[in-house]
């Protein structure tokens, strides 16, 4: 694994170099680069997993190989860049013997590979009958098994004890205590029963902070001044909101029974049949924590259960072929019922081709069978690991850099994979569709879960199993990829320096002095808020890092040594003071720069450098606003004008920004937010239509900070570019008549309209919406917040494809048009914090739908229901 992860990062490195505009690079440099991609490419497709020991010593040597190459390749460029003559000339000498020796050594090792293949080749032999299926749904809807266990669960949970109750699901780790825990959460019998639901995670390195938010923000929808508030307010806040309300709150991964102390107060003892469910390893903490009555020992799955899952997860909703029947039947009686073994070997079995590829699995899970669950589940985790194809190992193994427990964002998990050089970039165009692909081929294997989607069905965000996630640990730390640091153990700094990837899991008040990994080209702080003057970080000591995530370190201005690490591929960062000149201009390799969003009311602006321009590797952009002038001329006597040709993304986005020749400037973005306060807009008010200059956007997302009782405003009905798929209206209102120019996009699949706060500006006729003839042909997800929408008027063929309506906080609005009674697509509507007329005529819809259509499809859940 280790050597591919090396060799693709050596050609990614090549090819970014070429890409580059160095002007002082010599040209017989740039040549024999290209000679050693070729040669680098070459030997790619040798790097199999084979258990031949010649082969793993071989594969070994081309790890050491391409990381040394690499690291005198960028080395030598950096000097190149120097303005010295001298040292320019001399790197460039420096530079070809290092190309002319790499390119012998790399034709060396491939013609071993050529040798010892040969010779496998020979050998080779075996059932080349081909396996029935090579890709699994990644999502399944439902839960295989424990249907007593369900019916027993339900009984517990919506009984008629009065009293609070808590009940813990107990059992070892893979047995499936969450994902049973999660399928009772989404039950619709207990949506229906209970006015509140939260979920935490508490895991070991659990956050007070971040659970108490966790439930006040997203299970009770509470403002953003709750940031403002201490820890013991928060939980007085918490206690307020769930007082008199039936509340299920699940308690997710406990780990000891002073954890269960330090949070059982923020729940009040209502007579109204709420309850908590737990989920824990240690039965300790179960009897601790509940009665007798609310134990509930998670079983292992039934022999005819646990086949099920395998023929789930292995073939989708085909049955088992009969040639492959009987071996499959032998892996699963050897999982002993435990449904992550299951689910994992499966996964990595749907892939395999031959029958001889299944036995050799079998004959792995079969040699673990006299060790204790825990060994055995372990043990079988890696051997999914050890078959899983060279090219998504060091993407799984990547997991291990992220906290335990933690949801992991997609967005920014593809963007760490390209910067990382984890997999083989071919050309400028589509690496975040390959990335893509490859975790979906991770979650078809099982090892990666899926956690949220966003509206249009993509996924949101992920995480990894505990188990799976100590895997990811050891290995990479065997393969001298990832080190954690931990305060109370001293390393040799020999060890330290070894590391590719560092990644500081570090608490508010830790520290750590004179980083010096001379060969890490990754560093993350994955903490809470620590100031600057709590933490040296001796960026100086890191020439060569490509990325760098410095968490929510507060700096308050841009370190300025930041501008020399001109490898750096991925930038993220906390908080800056607003009005701040960024001068990442020398960051010419740069691909991702982020700026995280502050809680503030007041937004932080930023100025980017005219040099931005010559960032040609530019793939996204994130702020809370900046400017940045449009683009130069390329020279005084054309009319054309820089383009970033590889930005996909920018959010934050100045109103002020938004002329023609900055959007030809960026003509290949996908997702833009525009971003500003009520002046900003009011500024520019022809701005917006600027947009029809992006022909490829697919998402637009504009945003008001500040209201003053002024409308947003929208662009020109032919202003939108034809391919927009995804529109955000956020922050101050839109008069109802404007979703006219709205409706008349032709591929607009996704509508959100948000207010920030309900002020109640719109006046008599302002707060009906009668959808127009045309409707909304294409629309699928609508999304409804803080409106004062009062009447919404539609006929049956106005929103023929819509599938989920998700209304929050229109307090106002009594009903939604009778019409979606006779929708065929209508799968969901969802109510937050809405007067209990609309939750009776959503429910309506529903009983209409099943009566009149004999369709079930469609679920209302209700939440927050105002008196």
């Amino acid at each position: 694994m280790a050597a591919y992860a090396a060799v693709t990062s050596l050609m990614g490195t090549i090819h970014l170099i070429s890409q580059s505009d160095l002007l002082h690079l010599e040209e017989n440099n740039k040549k024999h680069l290209e000679s050693l991609y070729e040669k680098v490419s070459s030997v790619l497709e040798f790097l199999d997993n084979s258990d031949d020991e010649p082969m793993k010593d071989l594969q070994e040597k081309v790890e050491d190989l391409a990381n040394e190459v690499e690291h005198e390749v960028e080395s030598q460029v950096l000097l190149v860049k120097e303005k010295d003559e001298q040292v320019r000339t001399e790197a460039n000498e420096r530079l070809l013997k290092i190309l002319r020796q790499a390119i012998q050594d790399m034709d060396s090792v491939k013609k071993e590979f050529i040798k010892l293949q040969r010779r496998n080749n020979s050998l080779l032999a075996g059932n080349r009958s081909l396996s029935p299926r090579l890709h699994v749904s990644t999502l399944e809807k439902d839960m295989v098994g424990h249907s007593n266990e369900r019916k027993r669960m339900l009984d517990l949970l919506t009984g008629r004890s009065s009293q609070p109750q808590v009940i813990s699901i107990v059992g070892m780790g893979g047995i499936g205590k969450s994902t049973f825990a999660k399928n009772m959460f989404s039950d619709s019998s207990i949506v229906g029963f209970f006015d509140v639901r939260g979920w935490i995670t508490v895991s070991e390195d659990y956050s007070i902070r971040k659970m108490l938010l966790s439930l006040l923000q997203e299970a009770i929808g509470v403002n953003e001044e709750l940031n403002k508030k201490d820890d013991g307010e928060l939980a007085d806040c918490l206690q307020k909101s769930l007082k008199r309300r039936r509340y299920l709150i699940v308690v997710d991964d406990i780990w000891s029974s002073d954890a269960w102390d330090n949070i059982r107060l923020w729940f009040p003892e209502n007579s109204n049949r709420s309850r908590i469910l737990l989920t824990t390893r240690d039965i300790n903490v179960a009897q601790y924590a509940s009665s007798h009555e609310g134990l509930f020992p998670m079983p292992f799955l039934e022999p005819k259960e646990s086949w099920n899952l395998f023929c789930q997860k292995a073939f989708g909703k085909k049955d088992c072929p009969a040639e492959f029947e009987s071996v499959g039947k032998v892996v699963v009686e050897n999982c002993k019922g435990l449904p992550l073994m299951i689910s994992v070997v499966a996964g990595s079995l749907s892939r395999k081709r031959t029958l001889h590829e299944w036995y050799e699995v079998a004959q792995s899970v079969s040699s673990l069978v006299d060790v204790d669950d825990y060994q055995r589940c372990s043990g079988v985790l890696a051997l999914s690991y050890k078959h899983l194809p060279s090219h998504l190992k060091a993407c799984f193994l990547y997991f291990g850099v992220f906290k335990k427990a933690s949801e992991i964002s997609v967005e920014k998990l593809i963007q760490l994979w390209m910067a990382e050089g984890l997999f083989e970039l071919r050309g400028l165009g589509e690496w975040e569709k390959v990335a893509a692909n490859l975790l979906h081929d991770l979650i078809d294997k099982s090892l990666i879960v899926v956690s949220k989607h966003s509206l249009d069905g993509n996924i949101k965000t992920c995480r990894i199993h505990d188990l799976l996630h100590d895997l990811c640990l050891i290995e990479a730390e065997r393969e001298n990829l990832l080190y954690v640091p931990n305060p109370s153990i001293s390393e040799p700094k020999s060890v330290i320096q070894d590391r590719r990837w560092v990644s500081f899991h570090l608490e508010e008040g830790c520290f750590f002095s004179s980083l010096t990994y001379s060969k890490t080209r990754s560093v993350k702080f994955l903490s809470g808020k620590i100031r600057s003057s709590t933490i040296e970080l001796g960026l100086n000591h890191f020439k060569l890092l490509r990325v760098l995530d410095l968490g929510h370190l507060i700096t308050g201005s841009f370190p300025k040594e930041l501008s020399y690490l001109v490898s750096l591929r991925y930038l993220a960062m906390g908080h800056l003071n607003s009005g701040q000149y960024l001068p990442v201009y020398k960051l010419q390799n740069l691909q991702t720069f982020i700026i995280r969003r502050t809680k503030c009311s007041a937004p932080c602006w930023y100025h980017l450098p005219n040099g931005t321009w010559k960032m040609s590797q530019l793939r996204h952009l994130h702020f809370e606003s900046f400017y940045l002038c449009s683009p130069p001329k390329l020279s005084a006597d054309e009319v054309k004008y820089q383009v970033l040709d590889n930005l996909q993304s920018i959010y934050g986005l100045s109103p002020d920004c938004c002329t023609k020749q900055m959007f030809e400037g960026i003509k290949k973005v996908k997702k833009l937010g525009i971003c500003g306060t009520t002046d900003d807009f009011c500024r520019e008010p022809k701005s917006l239509d600027n947009i029809i200059y992006l022909p490829e956007l697919e998402a637009l997302k504009i945003v008001v900070y500040d209201s003053h009782n002024r409308k947003l405003p929208v662009p020109c009905p032919d202003s939108f570019p034809p391919n927009l798929k995804k529109l955000t209206l956020q922050g101050a209102y839109q008069p109802w008549k404007a979703m006219t120019i709205i409706s008349k996009l032709p591929k607009l699949e996704v509508l959100k309209l948000k207010v920030n706060y309900s002020f109640g500006w719109e006046h008599v006729g302002e707060n009906v919406w009668e959808v127009a003839e045309e409707g909304f042909p294409k629309l699928k997800f609508l999304l409804l917040e803080n409106r004062d929408l009062k009447y919404w008027k539609s006929t049956d063929d106005s929103f023929p494809l819509l599938e989920t309506i998700i209304i929050r906080k229109c307090r106002s609005l009594q009903e939604i048009p009778q019409a979606f009674a006779d929708s065929m697509t209508l799968q969901r509507i969802e109510l937050r914090g809405c007067t209990p007329s609309l939750v009776e005529v959503a429910k309506k819809i529903q009983n209409d739908q099943e009566e009149e259509l004999g369709n079930n499809i469609l679920k209302v859940d209700a939440f927050d229901t105002i008196n």
